[in-house]
């Protein structure tokens, strides 16, 4: 155990990757028999369980306490509320109103959501453990994404995280390539990681947030796609590449690399980040 744990406090974001990667990949795969496992409760929860077990390992308890207290993080500014609410909003109306411009099946409205059902849905995601908005962001953005940001602008570490949580969908993208179309799904998740940093680092590294704008933004998606043609799921996720590519360069146009528009602002934003590591 002692080698294990100094092996871990010598490479903490390895150690993590690594174990999220096996937890995700192997441990279920080995069970089921199968190459990889497809995206179920075990899989997810891979992520929960590597930023656990490494922050346990590496910094003891205190490594948990900081996770939890992020976790809770909710009193931010009101405006980024707003921002976490309305984004998903405006870019899935987007998404939908380019799809109309392409010869594309009208949207069904007859297979529009119940409200009670998109509501329990939001719920679920917001609070199961082994849903992936709670397991990926205290992995992602709780664990990995301040480590990243001690030694890296916040554009270079949130394209670092973008391509690792990127390849980790592989088996999400494979069990149904129908629904997530793999070339664009995967390319979409990198603009979205610089989105994702830009509230991190304004929210005071909040996983609460975080893990709320994942949350919302699957479930505002699902929405939408539930009326959306199969035959135009491969266009959906290719528009959204675009919207989500746009959007990351209309922040780091704005706010620049460090992804906050004031110097002191950005350096007091990385110091809060990097304090969790």
């Amino acid at each position: 155990m002692n080698s294990i744990r100094a092996l871990m406090r010598r490479s903490p974001l390895v150690s993590f990757f690594g174990l999220a990667f096996i937890l995700s990949w192997g441990v279920g795969a080995a069970i089921k028999g199968t190459p990889l496992l497809a995206p179920d409760g075990s899989f997810i929860a891979g992520v929960l369980i590597a930023a656990l077990i490494v922050a346990v390992l590496v910094d003891g308890w205190a490594g948990l306490g900081d996770l939890g207290r992020r976790l809770l993080r909710w009193r931010v500014a009101p405006g980024w509320y707003a921002v976490v609410l309305l984004l998903p909003v405006v870019t899935v109306a987007t998404l939908a109103g380019l799809l109309q411009l392409f010869d594309t099946t009208p949207l069904d409205w007859t297979k529009q959501p119940e409200l009670a059902a998109t509501a329990l849905l939001f719920l679920v995601l917001m609070v199961l453990p082994v849903a992936a908005p709670v397991s990926e962001e205290i992995g992602w953005r709780g664990y990995a994404l301040p480590r990243l940001l001690a030694s890296r602008s916040a554009l270079t570490a949130s394209l670092v995280l973008g391509v690792i949580w990127s390849l980790w969908h592989l088996p999400v993208v494979l069990s149904d390539p129908v629904l997530r179309v793999p070339v664009p799904f995967l390319l979409q998740v990198i603009p979205t990681s610089v989105i994702f940093t830009w509230i991190f680092l304004h929210t005071r590294g909040s996983v609460f947030i975080a893990l709320l704008f994942h949350a919302w933004f699957d479930v505002v998606l699902a929405y939408a796609g539930a009326m959306i043609a199969p035959s135009d799921y491969e266009l959906m996720w290719w528009l959204l590449v675009a919207i989500q590519t746009g959007l990351a360069v209309v922040v780091f146009a704005i706010w620049g690399r460090n992804l906050v528009r004031r110097p002191s602002a950005g350096a007091e934003a990385r110091t809060t980040a990097a304090e969790a590591a």
